[in-house]
């Protein structure tokens, strides 16, 4: 099973991965990770995935950026 990464503190999109389907079980995921894919994004956006709500964000990328 695809699972899409992010980091947990501020949702921004990491990548994606795979884990065992005995594992992922559809409801299993690992912490950091969806079976929710990101939306298409373009240059100077990043999708943030907004755990409280169970989806994805985009956001232009200078808001992301930590000082």
């Amino acid at each position: 099973m695809k699972i899409y990464l992010f980091n947990t503190e501020d949702g921004l999109y990491l990548g994606e991965d795979y884990a065992d389907d005995a594992m992922a079980g559809g409801l299993n995921v690992p912490a950091g990770a969806t079976a929710i894919a990101p939306p298409p994004y373009g240059r100077r956006e990043v999708p943030v995935f907004v755990a409280a709500e169970n989806r994805w964000v985009l956001q232009p990328l200078s808001a992301t950026r930590r000082p």
